[in-house]
């Protein structure tokens, strides 16, 4: 019994001892479990404080290096949103980086820059490509331009999200500035502004070699001021720069922009025209034009001392044909320049002596033309216009000029001269006039009153701003009849600016006045205009009628214009009809309207009905 007791009794013992043996264990492995998270918690906190430290250093040294760099660095966000910004930008704005994050580029720069930017900056967003640019770009807070060579890519944040946009931009403004004031030292007078020698060269030298202009003339005017030393003799070198600087300024208002102005040496200026014309006849006269409203600038300018101011003037002209090089084109100009020297100055001489009497010559006619009018030297004659039973509906009234040395100066020779100097304007103003007293003076016969009478009008005077309205004053101040007056244009007219000349047209013939259409057939014809324009009247050429009878291309012509003229309900009158054969040529082919010596020659208005 004894023995049974002991026996149970130990393993309840042992029990209790390894319970207690075990939750020793227990407690210890648990404790060390504790030790050892709490030492691998510290660890981690210990490298994630490294990390950080290590990741603010690096971001620090970037910072630092994206702030050294001499280029504006930037991010914005996919809405184009700065989120990044390095110094240089700071700088560029004038404000920290946080009052530029989260703000657009429209806050910065001006809008058209803005614009600009923001447009380059989506192309790079939806196109997902890098882009090198130039930009010229305005700050709100400046004026200046500043250009910008700047690199944008598209940068990808974070993997599905929209990309961002990275920008890399190097500031060009200074160096530009720069490599344009060493081409404007290396190019341009530094007194006058003007292109120097060197730049006056180079464009000598293409325009000699231009393909284009193989046949078109060109001219050199080679400008030297007269006794030019005096005026630093006597006033000293500084007034002398002055009066330099004041030709130049006055020589460049007068020019046209394509016009080459050069300062050539000390006094002396150099002018490039270029384009002049195939003829040479022409090509010399507008020269000569250029050449004498500088003469005339010149001459308005007076030195601080009032000295008088001149200039001669040597031109040459040449074409590209490579019968010239620049040295002789530029030796030829100033050889005219010495001759116009030994004239006496203020004056000017091309190379060409044949040339030079032709446009003294021209010049003198000009010059004549000028006092004509005042001088009552002009006159109207008037040639009468019959219908198929030989009866005068009309007349056209003819310009003629009788000169007291010249004689009768052709109107083939004079009228071009008088557009190209514009005086056709007033004397076109003077055969309007003229005209319209004779209608108004015909209104009170009976046997006249029926009477048209129809005047040439230049294009420059009807494209005139105030031709109607000194149409209807003259019209009111005469009291002549409005339908008596037939104003004949050209087709040249017709063609240049249409819709202007139809509205002028247009306005004129409300109040009456009728029109032909001058010389059919010489210019560009075009059945549009015919068709769109109030016109009443075809007249066809005196060309085409004197070789009606044996030349079948000139007789077909003039059959198809009377054809067309009664298809589009104008009366047809026939120029120059001398002989009875054309005459019953005519009126056999629908020509009922005829003008010329068969039945009248142009004739002052005095004698003009004497057989009446």
């Amino acid at each position: 019994m004894y023995y049974f007791a002991s026996s149970a009794a130990l393993p309840e013992e042992l029990l209790r001892s390894i319970d207690s043996y075990l939750g020793r264990w227990g407690i210890a492995l648990l404790l060390v479990f504790l030790l050892l998270a709490l030492l691998g918690n510290l660890l981690l906190k210990r490298r994630m404080q490294h990390n950080r430290a290590l990741l603010q250093s690096n971001q620090e040294m970037l910072a630092t290096i994206l702030d050294s760099v001499d280029a504006f660095i930037y991010i914005k966000s996919p809405s184009l949103e700065y989120q990044y910004v390095n110094r240089r930008i700071s700088d560029l704005f004038g404000l920290p980086p946080d009052k530029i994050i989260g703000k657009r580029d429209e806050t910065f720069f001006d809008a058209r820059s803005a614009a600009e930017i923001n447009q380059v900056d989506r192309n790079v967003l939806d196109s997902g490509k890098k882009v090198t640019v130039e930009e010229s770009n305005v700050l709100l807070s400046e004026s200046r331009v500043r250009t910008f060579l700047s690199i944008k890519m598209p940068l990808s944040m974070s993997p599905g999200a929209p990309p961002s946009l990275c920008g890399i931009s190097t500031e060009l403004t200074d160096y530009l500035e720069m490599q344009s004031r060493t081409h404007y030292l290396a190019f341009y007078d530094s007194l006058t502004g003007l292109p120097n020698r060197r730049l006056l060269m180079d464009s000598l030298t293409a325009t000699i070699d231009h393909d284009e202009w193989a046949t078109s003339f060109s001219a050199v005017l080679v400008i030297d001021l007269d006794n030019f030393r005096l005026v630093n003799d006597i006033q000293g070198h500084e007034s002398g720069d002055q009066l330099l600087v004041s030709v130049a300024e006055q020589l460049r208002q007068r020019l046209d922009e394509e016009v080459t102005l050069a300062r050539f040496s000390s006094d002396e200026f150099v002018v490039l025209t270029k384009n002049l014309g195939e003829e040479q006849k022409d090509a010399a006269l507008k020269a000569e034009r250029v050449g004498r409203q500088l003469l005339e600038v010149i001459a308005q300018l007076r030195s601080s001392h009032s000295l008088p101011i001149s200039a001669s003037i040597g031109i040459s002209l040449f074409t590209g044909t490579g019968e010239h090089s620049m040295d002789s084109v530029l030796q030829q100009a100033d050889m005219a320049l010495q001759q116009a020297k030994s004239a006496g100055g203020n004056t000017l001489r091309f190379f060409n002596s044949e040339m030079q009497t032709s446009v003294l010559e021209r010049a003198s006619l000009e010059a004549d033309l000028h006092q004509a009018l005042k001088r009552n030297e002009l006159a109207l004659h008037y040639q009468v216009q019959v219908d198929h039973q030989g009866v005068t509906t009309g007349v056209e009234a003819l310009l003629r000029w009788y000169h007291p040395q010249r004689g009768w100066v052709s109107p083939a020779t004079f009228i071009p001269l008088a557009e190209e100097n514009r005086l056709i304007v007033p004397i076109g103003y003077w055969v309007l006039r003229s005209a319209c007293e004779q209608l108004a003076k015909w209104s009170h016969q009976p046997a006249y009153a029926p009477l048209s009478i129809s005047v040439n009008v230049s294009s420059v005077q009807f494209q005139q701003p105030e031709f109607v309205r000194d149409v209807e004053e003259l019209l009111a101040e005469t009291l002549a009849p409005p339908n008596r007056l037939v104003l004949e244009v050209t087709e040249s007219l017709l063609m240049h600016e249409p819709v202007r000349v139809r509205s002028t047209m247009l306005k004129l013939r409300a109040r009456g006045i009728r029109f032909a259409l001058d010389d059919f057939g010489t210019g560009y014809s075009s059945l549009s205009y015919l068709k769109r324009l109030p016109l009443d009247e075809l007249k066809i050429d005196q060309s085409f009628i004197h070789e009606l009878l044996t030349d079948k291309t000139d007789a077909a012509i003039v059959d198809t214009t009377i054809l067309l003229a009664v298809s589009l309900g104008l009366t047809v009158v026939a120029e120059g009809v001398e002989k009875k054969e054309q005459l019953d040529w005519l009126r056999g082919h629908g020509c009922y309207r005829y003008q010329g010596y068969l039945f009248g020659r142009p004739t002052p208005i005095e004698y003009l009905f004497e057989s009446y």
